[in-house]
């Protein structure tokens, strides 16, 4: 898909303050959190399940637009994360039948504590719900299931600048944690994976990185600097505030035992 094909479902960040969830009273950065979280559980169940990585991208992808039209006090962000990865299940081809599909989602969303075989309540109640909720997403979607992904221009970048196997692998990891984040409705998927080597490039020592420790790279490559560099501080201040999250849960954790 091409660049101009990708504006249809552009954002600006401006536009994520004034979210439908904004609209019912969630922060920026409790929605944002949100949307994480359900990524995240996107992501999990799709390991587990041996999805490949288009389909899950996919499935956060929609999941960002749908709530780009309907707030999170409207769905709640597990439900819509578990039936966006059914229906990019679909639409990638990669299909795996719900008597598998429930029980790891249930696994990933209750962190473990529940379980939903088929034929018990659990999984009935999740069924109905992903059965119910696909129209919605797909009418918010307006039907619209192909997505173009920073995967191939991510592919493209590795072989152009001879990327060390180390770091290529870090640029991987961080394409995923962009994902989490309504990057994708911001920015190109070029720029995203751009910005997801020049951020492997910062967080690793600069001798590991051989011409990438300096950022004339970007250059050779007409990449758009003040996008990657928009990118690379939103995932940073992001990384920043759940690691303060996690802190603060560990610390609550260990008060209550």
């Amino acid at each position: 898909m091409a660049d101009s094909e990708w504006t249809d479902w552009r954002f600006s960040r401006d536009d994520l303050k004034r979210t439908p969830s904004v609209a019912c009273g969630w922060s920026v950065e409790r929605e944002e959190l949100d949307r994480s979280k359900a990524c995240g559980l996107i992501q999990s169940a799709s390991r587990k399940l041996q999805l490949p990585q288009i389909t899950s991208a996919s499935a956060c992808v929609y999941l960002h637009r749908f709530f780009m039209r309907h707030s999170l006090k409207e769905h709640h962000h597990y439900n819509i994360a578990a039936t966006c990865l059914f229906i990019a299940c679909k639409a990638e081809e990669s299909l795996r039948k719900l008597d598998c599909f429930i029980p790891v989602i249930v696994y990933y969303a209750s962190k473990g504590n529940r379980k939903a075989p088929p034929g018990t309540t659990e999984f009935e109640k999740w069924r109905a719900v992903i059965l119910r909720t696909e129209v919605v997403v797909l009418q918010a979607l307006c039907f619209d299931l192909v997505v173009e992904h920073p995967h191939m221009a991510l592919v493209g970048l590795c072989d152009r600048l001879e990327l060390p196997q180390h770091l290529s692998q870090m640029t991987w990891s961080f394409i995923a944690d962009c994902l989490r984040l309504p990057a994708c409705l911001v920015y190109s998927p070029r720029s995203i994976a751009c910005a997801s080597v020049a951020l492997a490039a910062k967080v690793l020592p600069s001798e590991s990185c051989g011409d990438l420790a300096n950022d004339s790279w970007l250059d050779r490559v007409y990449a758009d600097r003040v996008a990657v560099a928009d990118i690379v501080q939103w995932l940073l201040e992001f990384c920043a505030r759940e690691a303060q999250s996690r802190m603060s849960r560990g610390v609550a954790d260990h008060a209550a035992d």
